[in-house]
């Protein structure tokens, strides 16, 4: 199952207000039994994006991230991770997180084939749980931007199809569907997007020029203007490869 369908199911939310949480319903989500290895070296590490669906858990790696995983997990606690990692932050439905995780591959059952799933991922140990960022995520982006007073963070990605604003510092999340933006000699780069559910839009501008946060000595490309329903963010832009 390609990660078409995690979009689709995560734009069926925009409805929602934009400070609204929506934690995964845990207990939904039956549990596949993991064949154990006969041997120790066939425990490899992997590591991608781990995400908590309607009525299961996928795992992309980064080696192949076009291709869904169907997570068993038998250490029983990577959809509580999962829930505490955004107790505190903003979320967005069906949110890839960052894992390293000891596990082994194996083909899918019949039950999880019905899925649209030719493989599993048997989980057994976990070494990293975290937030995805422009410094760990495999998923190709076309820019992510940062900024501080308010602290905030824009991903661009037309790979994941949205573009996702979190402003930390009201713990709110702004959902936008992704269209290909204005460029203008490949030094400016225009995104416009309307979520209608929520009433909201945003409009983007990525220029090519030195850039500081202001609050280290970190140096950037790009300099970042977005705005949401008239309220101003300015920082710095990174650019990814979703151009390439």
């Amino acid at each position: 199952m390609r990660y078409c369908y995690i979009i689709i199911c995560m734009f069926a939310f925009f409805s929602c207000k934009p400070e609204n949480k929506r934690l995964p319903d845990i207990n939904s989500i039956p549990e596949e039994k993991a064949v154990l290895p006969e041997k120790d070296e066939q425990r490899k590490t992997f590591k991608g994006l781990f995400v908590v669906g309607k009525n299961m858990k996928t795992f992309r790696s980064c080696g192949s991230p076009d291709d869904n995983y169907f997570v068993i997990d038998s250490t029983g606690e990577m959809s509580n991770l999962y829930q505490a990692i955004f107790r505190s932050s903003p979320a967005f439905p069906y949110e890839y997180v960052y894992v390293e995780v000891k596990g082994m591959v194996q083909q899918a059952s019949e039950a999880v084939a019905i899925r649209g799933f030719d493989s599993s991922i048997v989980v057994f140990d976990i070494l990293t749980f975290e937030q995805k960022n422009y410094r760990n995520t495999c998923i190709p982006y076309d820019f992510w931007a940062l900024g501080n007073e308010p602290n905030w963070s824009l991903q661009v990605s037309a790979k994941e199809g949205i573009l996702a604003l979190k402003d930390y510092s009201n713990n709110r999340v702004y959902l936008f569907e992704y269209f290909a933006p204005k460029v203008v000699n490949d030094e400016v780069f225009t995104y416009y997007s309307n979520n209608y559910a929520n009433q909201t839009s945003i409009s983007a501008i990525f220029k090519r020029m030195p850039c500081s946060d202001g609050m280290s000595d970190n140096e950037y490309e790009y300099s970042a203007a977005v705005v949401i329903n008239g309220k101003r963010f300015s920082g710095c832009g990174i650019r990814g490869s979703g151009f390439n």
